[in-house]
């Protein structure tokens, strides 16, 4: 997970996400403080103690045990029994915090590129029914749907293929005039420096 190896080794501040995004994470303000205590003792040691909590929170045992069972409950803490010089003591994980942050910004990317896919389907349809002169009819749009969901051509190379047919535009022929033309491979950027740009925009 990348938003826990940067918490751990470059100092991420994820207190600062929590504290913008714990309404979206559907977390309680009781929630949030147990759970932002429970990082400021992470960084420190993973021992599980009801006692360290109420030192840096202003809530009494029986709060705290509720915000600790409802995190459970909601999947953003875990608590396991470790074994350590033949004793045993309970220890806690905060890795499904991490990804449920990362689950929440992955999500909002999908619903950017939805509404820009959506957007530039309005926008060619615009265009063939400014050249045509009248609605599309349903197969008609049906094609148009299928050019952007089978990602078979980038949605510049559409509205040139339309600009291009001028005076001939039908759907048929702008198809023709897309198939002549190869669609540029699409990387898609993993690197660890652009996933770092996206996580800071989010806490700005």
């Amino acid at each position: 997970m990348i938003l826990k190896r940067m918490y751990e080794d470059y100092d991420l501040s994820i207190e600062r996400i929590l504290i913008k995004e714990y309404k979206r994470l559907k977390l309680t303000m009781q929630e949030m403080s147990v759970l932002l205590a429970l990082f400021s003792i992470y960084k420190k040691r993973k021992t599980f103690s009801i006692a360290s909590i109420s030192r840096r929170v202003e809530l009494n045992q029986n709060e705290i045990g509720t915000a600790v069972e409802s995190l459970m409950n909601k999947g953003f803490m875990t608590i396991l029994l470790e074994r350590k010089d033949d004793k045993q003591r309970e220890v806690f994980e905060l890795d499904p915090t991490f990804k449920k942050i990362e689950d929440l910004y992955h999500q909002d990317e999908l619903d950017k590129l939805k509404l820009l896919h959506e957007s530039s389907i309005s926008e060619t349809i615009k265009l063939f029914e400014q050249g045509l002169g009248r609605p599309l009819r349903s197969h008609e749009l049906e094609n148009i749907r299928r050019w952007y969901d089978d990602q078979n051509y980038e949605h510049q190379q559409i509205i040139s293929a339309i600009e291009a047919a001028k005076d001939r535009i039908s759907i048929k022929y702008v198809e023709r005039l897309l198939t002549q033309v190869i669609p540029e491979t699409i990387e898609i950027d993993k690197d660890v420096e652009n996933a770092l740009d996206e996580i800071f925009k989010k806490i700005k």
